[in-house]
């Protein structure tokens, strides 16, 4: 076992990978042999591993920044070899989802009260799968890691496994991304068979022949790995999934996956659609619009009936999933910039939505929004944090998803998509009732008998609020230098194309 371990370590995924690959593997060999009074040395291991490899992903940003894409291939068969490609889109991706690991991981240190040692190694797990997702180069090694996401993530929707709400939700998740997984390899099928190779670089080179633009199968292979992946990012009509799965997890993993989890298939999809089928030559800008204004509607629609605060947050996450593939759609620079900031405004508001509503959830054991009517007296802070990504979410000026929001709209304006522009700001405005009404209830309305027991949550619980937070007002008073390095990631998107 040890030179097996030993083995899988010397091989060379790019140090971002190679970190969150060795602390997956030793995390879980030490919760095997750690006896089960000393868990706590588990999960200070995995938070100092996301430590560590969140400091190493900023350091692999600014190296690619300057230095260039790294490419690394498996053997010297280049065409058909497994390949690790970590470009800027890659590593700003990988970052995300490492910070987000991060800040789940210390809020629960609070929140996850037993079994500690398996759940610390299945979140680094998921997330070291996500990441391997986001590094690979070719179908076959982003369809590995996809697996390792998928399956660390069915088993963290059912922790709960002694309620039965987590295990169907966990059994409706894993049915429907099966589905999609079969999708995925359906239409990989058809790109191999066509082409003889599953390598982006090679497929982006052979599927610009004049032969596979108005081939048939070459569009049935489009809509099979856009459906699959949409799977995965919860676009309607394929989100049923989500709302069953976030209020049966726990609440960092529901935040986990309405943060990044979901951000796989939305990664999935910009680098297919940019990099293998451009736009300038496939046409598939109409279809992915009407995806996108469904799910965002959808979305909208619904939150607006919840009364359980997880499942509106959830609701929520795929009307954002549809502003997000709403500005791969517009297809042009700018809609690109505006998608790319929102991955990441979207990923930490509602990771700090989702931990805030978790501190809740775990002080007074309750999802329904009547009853937590006025805890904002009781949890200032708590509250405080959650109203910041409420508002952030809803479009309010100077936060964070004000200007990702702004962006996407202006660009659809500019590419003169006005009656899809109209429907995404008619949407924001939506969300914002929705979100003022939650706000509202927390803060302004009289406090049930269970509101009034309610305590302030732990200092280490607070701390990823407080640090998410910050982050909402830094990028929506100061988002000149967020836009612009994206702004560029997005030139080099099109460019390729």
């Amino acid at each position: 076992m040890i030179m097996n371990l030993l083995n899988i370590l010397s091989v060379d995924f790019s140090e971002t990978l190679n970190s969150l690959i060795f602390f997956t593997l030793t995390s879980a060999l030490l919760a095997v042999f750690m006896h089960k009074n000393r868990e706590r040395i588990v999960e200070a291991y995995v938070i100092m591993g996301f430590l560590v490899t969140f400091f190493l992903s900023i350091r692999q940003f600014f190296s690619v920044s300057s230095s260039g894409p790294v490419k690394i291939y498996a053997s010297q068969y280049q065409l058909v070899s497994s390949q690790i490609f970590v470009d800027n889109l890659s590593i700003y991706i990988a970052s995300i989802f490492v910070f987000i690991g991060l800040m789940a991981s210390i809020f629960s240190v609070k929140y996850i009260e037993e079994r500690k040692r398996e759940y610390y190694p299945l979140l680094i797990a998921m997330v070291t799968g996500m990441v391997g997702v986001v590094f690979s180069g070719d179908f076959v090694t982003l369809f590995i890691f996809w697996e390792m996401m998928s399956l660390t993530a069915y088993v963290l929707v059912a922790f709960f496994y002694n309620r039965w709400e987590a295990v169907e939700a966990s059994f409706k998740y894993l049915i429907m991304s099966t589905a999609g997984t079969a999708s995925i390899l359906f239409g990989l099928s058809l790109l191999y068979g066509m082409a003889g190779t599953l390598s982006f670089t090679s497929l982006a080179e052979i599927l610009r022949m004049p032969d596979f633009r108005n081939n048939s199968w070459t569009y049935l292979s489009i809509a099979l790995l856009v459906t699959g992946f949409g799977v995965n990012a919860a676009m309607a009509p394929f989100h049923s999934w989500l709302p069953d799965a976030h209020p049966a997890a726990p609440s960092p993993i529901s935040a986990m996956l309405s943060g990044v989890v979901i951000k796989t298939g939305v990664y999935a999809m910009y680098r297919t659609l940019t990099l293998i089928f451009p736009l300038t030559l496939y046409n598939w800008q109409i279809g992915l619009t009407l995806f996108a204004v469904a799910t965002m509607i959808v979305g909208n629609t619904l939150a607006m009936l919840q009364n359980d605060i997880k499942r509106l947050l959830a609701f929520s996450s795929i009307a954002h999933i549809g502003y997000i593939v709403f500005a791969l759609a517009i297809g042009t620079i700018p809609g690109l910039t505006g998608g790319l900031l929102h991955i990441l405004n979207h990923a930490s508001m509602k990771a700090l939505l989702f931990l805030s509503a978790g501190a809740l959830i775990h002080t007074v054991k309750t999802r329904d929004l009547d009853t937590l009517s006025g805890i904002g007296r009781k949890m200032p802070i708590t509250v405080t944090c959650f109203s910041i990504g409420a508002f952030s979410l809803a479009g309010v000026p100077g936060l964070n998803s004000f200007v990702s929001e702004f962006q996407i709209i202006t660009a659809a304006i500019d590419a003169k998509l006005y009656i899809y522009a109209a429907i995404m700001i008619f949407n924001v405005l939506l969300g914002a009732a929705y979100y003022l009404r939650v706000v509202q209830i927390l803060f302004v309305r009289p406090p049930t008998d269970v509101s009034q027991k309610a305590v302030e949550a732990s200092p280490i619980m607070l701390t990823p609020l407080i640090i998410l937070s910050i982050l909402a007002v830094t990028i929506g008073v100061y988002p000149g230098p967020f836009v612009e390095t994206l702004r560029k990631i997005a030139e080099n998107l099109l460019s390729s194309s």
